[in-house]
């Protein structure tokens, strides 16, 4: 029984590739030219077009994010990361890969790698509000307060009031993982403050009140 090969290796990319790029090689056409001796018409074949051999670079990427999304989606993380890895190479800048690598990562419980993804991220200067809060989240999930917290400090002195609820939510709950209950509790009271309509303090509250018995 033959073995199952891993899926979309790249020989196999490079080869569907390959063949949605060259088209019309084996059709000629053909030139009247005039007549031979005997009066049978002769024809000459045009020098035949160079075959394209170079597989278009857009083409080829743009397949490959297509597999590599797949791949996450069908929760096949480790054979989305070596086409990520891949992409990674072409086009280091691009952030998406970056996302989507950071959550092939996290699907397999690398999340030292995945915070490190994310880092990569952050400090693109096209880097969006989503991306920080991906980011400020792994930092919590390894314990790196500090570093999530910088993230959420920096929320605080947005326009909109709902990041600064949102900066002060996170804030708290970075703090109540510490077991840093009172600063905890003044954090999560601030955000009511705001907005005494928000349901994420007020169940914050709630669990905070659970945690450290009142």
């Amino acid at each position: 029984m033959r073995r199952r090969q891993n899926a979309y290796s790249m020989p196999f990319i490079l080869m569907v590739v390959g063949l949605i790029s060259v088209s019309g090689c084996t059709t000629q056409s053909f030139t009247h030219l005039g007549q031979t001796g005997n009066g049978t018409p002769s024809y000459s074949s045009p020098a035949p077009a160079p075959l394209n051999t170079e597989v278009d670079a857009k083409a080829e990427y743009r397949l490959m994010m297509d597999l590599a999304a797949m791949e996450l989606k069908q929760q096949r993380y480790e054979q989305a990361e070596p086409l990520l890895q891949q992409l990674r190479k072409i086009h280091h800048e691009d952030l998406q890969v970056y996302r989507m690598l950071a959550q092939a990562y996290e699907g397999q419980a690398k999340y030292h790698l995945a915070l490190l993804a994310w880092r990569q991220i952050a400090q693109s200067p096209e880097h969006t509000v989503q991306d920080e809060g991906e980011f400020a989240r792994l930092a919590l999930m390894e314990k790196q307060y500090v570093l999530a917290e910088g993230i959420y400090q920096k929320w605080l002195q947005s326009d909109l009031v709902v990041r600064r609820v949102s900066g002060l939510n996170n804030l708290g709950f970075s703090r109540l993982l510490q077991k840093d209950f009172g600063q905890a509790r003044s954090y999560f009271n601030q955000a009511l403050k705001l907005d005494p309509l928000s349901a994420k303090a007020l169940n914050n509250l709630i669990l905070l009140d659970t945690l450290s018995g009142g």
